[in-house]
């Protein structure tokens, strides 16, 4: 196995009423959304951006299958996107968006919930820095609106650099830099915390000599100060460590999984510390100013895998991770970035054999989630027939007893959780008068709440026992309209659709679950709602 993930029920929800009732009445198109939508940018990245040669991907389709399914089974860990704020000043790239204008951070963020992040961690350049701080100030602002997401600053070491440069006390334009982010973000609400202690995080320090004792006496607010690398948990004043990505430069398909595992073998060294493990997706400075040259090959997803499994080789619910950093949400000029998504280069083919939509896929077939379905009178607005699980590469769709006509069916590729979505090209299907009078199924509709704001779940009952899989029905509604709604058991992903209403069942093993129903409206704005059940 890849990853250990709850198995998802990928019954369609035709299929689920087919087997327990029939209805003569032929199966009515009725869209649920776009070609456009399913093929199109559904990323915070600029519509702009185009594919680059350092394996940047342009704007795309991107999985939205939360992320936390690739970690070990029953873990509650905690993920952060490590985040730049330095786009549209004239000494970056030229991304097609300004970092530090609030609605690319509100984008940006809400793209991340959407992955299932749950935070995001700034690196910083000090106040003097505007564009970097006002990011901070904007991603600041953006959280604080949010239910359930946080943000921290890394103090970059280009924070110090001109102080060092002109001879000044570096460890007093620290101590100076702290104290600007105790006043300005660590007081806020939605600054990430460990134990009650704000987080402050270090990129680079370590070239200057620091007085660390000198710091900490110094700056109020008593943070948690995290460094870098296995020698950070050592490190004077250190109450944790984050990983990074390396770089062999004689051998670009070496993904450092020696420097991972002795990080998280040190960390056990160190049980009150933070361990901030890491995934990437690869690595090439090709286009930042500063190259040297160095490239760590993404090989189609296979890097990405790499470093989640490593995390699974070493942590579990017996011996639990502190949190995660992903490497990097939007380092474009470095290759790291996750925004456009990670290209596992696949493709999807269909055709149609009688009444069976049958498809094949191209490249690395593990690098997909599941196959998604649709059918179109039009070939532009679709109606979802479900999810398929990958080992499944055909469909009858005769039992959906469709009117006579022709229509087209697509066959989606959804990759694992930030990698590319592959759809493919329109499928000819044609049903004629004859096989359209089978029994068909009638869906029983979701209701939704006319005046209710929120997640409203009809099944299962809070406290209430359950056989596996469990039915859940739930519906939400909000002035600006419901774009997704997720299913999380035991706080990991494991369904989610592009809807206001969901009629799915979920298998989960035999005992006490917690279950949450969360929303998403039209402004990232998040509902949700817990029950406890237990299954049979």
């Amino acid at each position: 196995m890849m990853h250990c993930v709850r198995r998802r029920s990928f019954i369609s929800f035709a299929l689920l009423f087919f087997l327990a009732q029939f209805s003569f009445a032929a199966t009515a198109i009725t869209p649920n959304t776009t070609l456009a939508a399913q093929t199109g940018n559904n990323s915070s990245a600029a519509n702009s951006f185009a594919a680059q040669s350092n394996g940047n991907l342009g704007a795309g389709n991107v999985s939205k299958v939360d992320v936390h399914s690739l970690l070990y089974s029953g873990q509650k860990v905690p993920i952060y996107a490590h985040f730049m704020g330095w786009f549209g000043s004239s000494n970056h790239m030229n991304v097609g968006y300004n970092s530090a204008d609030p609605a690319q951070v509100k984008r940006q963020v809400a793209d991340m919930m959407s992955r299932g992040i749950n935070g995001a961690i700034l690196d910083w350049y000090g106040p003097s820095h505007a564009g970097e701080n006002n990011t901070a100030m904007a991603l600041k602002t953006e959280a604080q609106s949010r239910s359930g997401f946080v943000f921290a600053i890394m103090e970059d070491a280009g924070a110090l650099s001109a102080c060092a440069k002109s001879g000044c006390n570096v460890t007093n334009q620290l101590i100076s830099d702290l104290k600007y982010i105790y006043s300005n973000y660590e007081n806020s609400p939605a600054y990430m915390k460990v134990n009650g202690q704000p987080v402050v995080f270090f990129f680079g320090v370590e070239q200057y000599s620091i007085n660390w004792n000198t710091v900490k006496a110094n700056v109020p607010g008593n943070p948690r100060f995290v460094f870098q690398n296995s020698s950070g948990f050592s490190h004077s004043q250190s109450q944790g460590a984050y990983s990074w990505v390396m770089i062999n430069t004689s051998n670009a398909n070496d993904w450092e999984q020696n420097y991972l595992s002795n990080f998280y073998l040190t960390s056990f060294s160190f049980g009150p510390s933070s361990t901030f493990a890491t995934t990437y997706k690869g690595f090439n400075d090709k286009y930042a100013g500063w190259t040297q040259h160095r490239v760590v090959n993404q090989n189609c997803g296979e890097t990405w895998v790499n470093t989640w499994k490593e995390i699974n080789q070493h942590f579990s619910t017996a011996k639990p991770l502190d949190a995660l950093q992903l490497v990097t949400w939007n380092d474009y000029e470095e290759a790291t970035e996750l925004e456009t998504g990670i290209d596992n280069c696949v493709s999807v083919n269909g055709w149609i054999t009688g009444s069976t939509l049958n498809w094949q896929i191209s490249g690395t077939a593990n690098m997909v989630h599941h196959y998604s379905l649709y059918i179109s009178k039009d070939g532009k607005n679709l109606m979802s027939l479900g999810d398929v699980p990958t080992g499944q590469r055909s469909l009858n769709l005769a039992p959906f007893a469709f009117s006579s006509g022709t229509y087209t069916v697509y066959v989606q590729a959804v990759g694992l959780p930030s990698m590319k979505n592959h759809m493919s090209a329109a499928v000819e299907y044609t049903v004629s008068s004859s096989a359209a009078s089978v029994p068909t199924p009638t869906p029983a509709p979701v209701p939704v709440p006319t005046n209710a704001t929120g997640v409203t779940v009809q099944s299962p009952a809070n406290n209430s026992t359950a056989a596996s899989p469990v039915h859940v029905v739930a519906s939400a509604s909000a002035p600006s309209g419901i774009a997704a709604i997720r299913i999380y058991v035991d706080n990991v992903g494991v369904y989610t659709v592009n809807a206001s209403g969901v009629n799915t069942g979920i298998t989960v093993s035999k005992g006490r679950h917690y279950i949450v129903v969360q929303a998403w409206d039209n402004k990232g704005q998040v509902y949700k709602t817990p029950l406890n059940i237990t299954a049979q």
